[in-house]
Formats: C-alpha cells, structure tokens, sequence
C-alpha cells in the first residue's frame, strides 16, 4: 500500500510540473524553431533509349519477389477530335478487352492465374498501361501488355459495353452537383482550348464515337517514341533492359502529331456563373484561373501557395471558412499540373443561405494572402508536409514507377527526383508572395456556384454581372456552357 500511495504521490507531483509549465507564459512574438527537413531520397535507377525511341526507366527493387511494368504515352484527351471528346478515354478502355488472338475473357483469365492485375486508361494529357504479377510471371505480364498495345480488337460489342457504362454514368453525374460544379469551372476557365472538355466524353459525343475513331486514334497516336516504360522490381537492371528491348523491338516509331497549340483566353474581371439546382441544399463554389506549366520555374512556389491558402484541412481558407465560421465541412485550394497552362482553384461548399458570405470569405482570403510575406512557421509547415509525403508515394514498385513516368511527361529532367527536396526547401516567404500576386487573383477569376439559385442570385450582383444557367440546360460539348 505505501508503494501503491509512493506512486500517487509522484504522479501528482509529475502531474503539477506539468500544469505549471503549461501555465508557464509564451513569448508569442517569436517565431518557433524552424527544423531542419529530413532527407528524401529516390532509389538510384537507370535509363535507356531503345532504337524505336522508347524511353525505359530499369529500377531494383527485392523487397518482394514483385514486379511492376507503367508504360505512359503522352497521348490523352488533349488529342481527341475537336468535336468528339472522349475518344482517347475509349481507346484505352478497350485495350484490355481483346486482340487479335485473346478475348476480353481470355485476357482476365491469364492475368488472374497468376495473382495479377492489368489496367489501362487515359487522362488529359497521357494513356497508362500498367501491368503488376509476381517476378517469376515477368514474361507473361511483357507478352499481355505489349499484346493489348500492338494488337487491340476493338471490338464492335466491346465498345457499346462501354458506351453504355459511360452514359450511365454520366448521365448521374449530370445531376450531382460536385461533378457539374467541376467540369463547369474547367470549361470556363479553358474555353474551346482542349483541356477544357471531358476527359471521358460527354451525353453528346459519347453515341457518336465509332470503332474506325478507336482503330485512327490507336494508328495516329500509339507509338514508342512518345512513350516511357518503368520496369520497377524484383529483377537486374540488365534483365530488364533486356526484356524491354525482346517484347518491345517490333513496336514501331512514327510521326505522332501534336495537340495544335491553342492560348488560353485571359480572364478579365470576375466571370459569375450560377448554375440553378432547384433541389439543392447545398452550394457547391468553386473559384480560380489558369496558371503556370507544371515545368515552370514557379511551379513550386504555386504549390506551396496552394498548400498555404488550402492545403490538407490546415490551410488558411479552411480556418476562416469552417473553424471561425462555421460555414462548411471543409474549405481547400489545389493546383492541377499541366504541360500547358495548369489551373489553381478553391473549392468549398455550404448551406443556401451562406453562399454570399463564404463566396466573400473566400476571395477575402485570397486577397489577404497576397498583401503579405507568408510567416515563418506556416511556410515551413507546407513545405515539411510536401516533402514529408514525399516517401509515402513512393513505398510500393507502381508508385515508383508512377514517379517515373511523370518525369517524362512533363520533361522534367533526369535530376529532378533527385533534387525534389532541395527545390522545395528553396522555397522562401518572398518567391510565395510573388507568385501569389502573379499567378493568384481575387479579381480575375471565374467563380461557378451550383445551387438554389434564387436564394442567393440577388445579393450577388453586387458583385458584377451574373449568368443563371438550369442545371437541365448546361452543355458542356460548349465553351460557354450553352
């Protein structure tokens, strides 16, 4: 027992050192101690140029007895016909749904058997064909992926499957909120440029696509000397040098177009876009601009102003937006990376009756942003949390692959995984601000709201002229929505 009340005694005792130094007064004019970052570090890895101008990236990797093939063609939505987005997307999709000597089912069936995974899509800017088995299936995971590259079936049945799937799917999305309030700000920020239709069609475009757009899109754009494959796993560097250039040598180089170089528009003022959602209990806002290429010299100082203004939760508009007012669940600003002009934008949501004061808030807070050096603390903060999760994508043979290939879509170079962390922490409080003021405007913006619209239209034009659009009549094969 007198163990048993020495033991009270001391966590008392420990218990009021504790409270005292909690008491204890804060000298809240000083910055806190800034840390130094912790080094990351990308695995060594090496590079080779077949004679067909395929890029292949060789990394070991023999933590697990696992093997990942990534190859990327900087081929994407950007590339569709003007008129009929979406082509590239179903190009893809077909890729693994037959050739010329397996069926869809086949196909599925041999990756199956050996525990694998195959997948294949498009985005925007790049088609992926990704391929992952155990290292002793490698000649089988090579023979799959260079059979659905070269030899795809595309066929008839397989691509009405497809056809179907996406105007259900899309036919939902017209009636979430979310969905229209992002392809809308894309729309309108990138007018008739490319990046600014749907990357997977549209209720339009998608019943007009035909196996012979598949079959010219695959012989115009699919070739290896617009492409990179990452071999990232349980194999030499040799050996997969090796494998490459067996399963890759008959694949042929060719005179692959580019996307025709088109401006984007320069936003002049606030463009208000309502979208009248009559149902709707929420106010879906988005607010933003073009920005710069993800090879700019400035990319990095965007990216920490992004994290800033509205990173993961922490950022200053969450803060103003949700903690001080309680307006939303969440309150965010993001950049998406382009090879051309790239787009930064907030984005946020809230109960009808709020739409004004949080659409304020928002820009207030932006402006604010620009009026002064980011504080010490806060700008390492954003750069820690970038670096920091930094490793967490790269812990696994497809992520490192993933890496990988990116640096050769955007042509970043050969030292820029290696340099990652250095190009970081060089960001200072200055280069934040300036690009802030250059790249980030509270006044040249598109801003769509999807809502009840005449609940909140009135007090709006206050802030200039505002366009009302029925949800029911928005078309986003158009520039203007219409």
């Amino acid at each position: 027992m007198k163990n048993f009340e020495f033991r009270i005694s001391n966590c008392g005792f420990i218990l009021c050192l504790l409270l005292a130094a909690c008491s204890a007064p804060v000298d809240r004019q000083q910055a806190p101690e800034v840390k130094a970052l912790g080094k990351v570090e990308f695995p060594r890895y090496e590079k080779r140029v077949l004679p067909n101008g395929l890029t292949v990236y060789a990394l070991e990797y023999h933590e697990q007895p696992v093997i990942s093939l990534r190859l990327l063609m900087k081929v994407g939505a950007d590339n569709d016909p003007a008129d009929l987005p979406g082509v590239a997307a179903f190009t893809a999709d077909l890729l693994n749904k037959g050739t010329k000597t397996r069926s869809a089912t086949q196909i599925a069936e041999a990756i199956d058997q050996v525990g694998g995974s195959l997948e294949a899509s498009a985005d925007m800017e790049s088609t992926t064909v990704a391929v992952g088995t155990l290292t002793d299936s490698v000649d089988l995971a090579f023979e799959l992926m260079t059979d659905i590259l070269m030899n795809p079936a595309f066929a008839q049945q397989e691509l009405a499957r497809a056809q179907q799937q996406a105007l259900s799917s899309l036919t939902a999305d017209m009636d979430d909120a979310d969905f229209i309030a992002d392809a809308a700000f894309q729309r309108l920020i990138y007018g008739p440029h490319p990046y600014g239709h749907l990357e997977n069609g549209t209720l339009g475009s998608v019943p007009k696509i035909r196996r012979d757009d598949l079959i010219r899109f695959h012989e115009t754009y699919y070739a290896p000397n617009v492409s990179a494959l990452a071999i990232v796993g349980d194999v030499s560097t040799s050996d997969a040098f090796n494998l490459a250039e067996r399963w890759f040598a008959s694949w042929a180089k060719k005179d692959v177009p580019q996307p025709s170089a088109q401006d984007v528009r320069k936003l002049e003022g606030r463009q208000v876009v309502v979208i009248d959602k009559p149902d709707a209990v929420q106010t879906k806002i988005r607010v933003g601009q073009t920005t710069v290429r993800r090879k700019d010299a400035d990319y990095f100082n965007v990216l920490v102003a992004s994290y800033v203004l509205g990173g993961s939760g922490s950022g200053r508009l969450n803060q103003a937006l949700r903690v001080e007012r309680g307006l939303t669940y969440g309150a965010y600003a993001t950049i998406q990376p382009r090879r051309g002009p790239g787009s930064f934008y907030s984005t946020t949501d809230t109960r009808t009756e709020k739409t004004v004061e949080a659409r304020r808030l928002l820009l207030d807070q932006i402006q604010k942003f620009r009026a002064g050096e980011v504080p010490a603390d806060e700008l390492q903060n954003a750069k820690s949390f970038l670096i920091g999760s930094f490793p967490l994508s790269i812990e696994v043979p497809n992520d490192l692959g993933s890496r990988l290939t990116t640096v050769f879509l955007y042509d970043l170079g050969d030292d820029y995984l290696k340099t990652y962390r250095d190009r970081l922490s060089m960001v200072s409080a200055a280069d934040v601000l300036r690009a802030a003021k250059e790249r980030i405007s509270p006044e040249d913006v598109v801003i769509v709201l999807v809502g009840k619209a005449e609940e909140f239209k009135k007090p709006l034009e206050d802030f200039g002229k505002i366009e009302v659009i029925p949800i029911n009549r928005v078309n986003l094969d158009s520039p203007n929505l219409r």
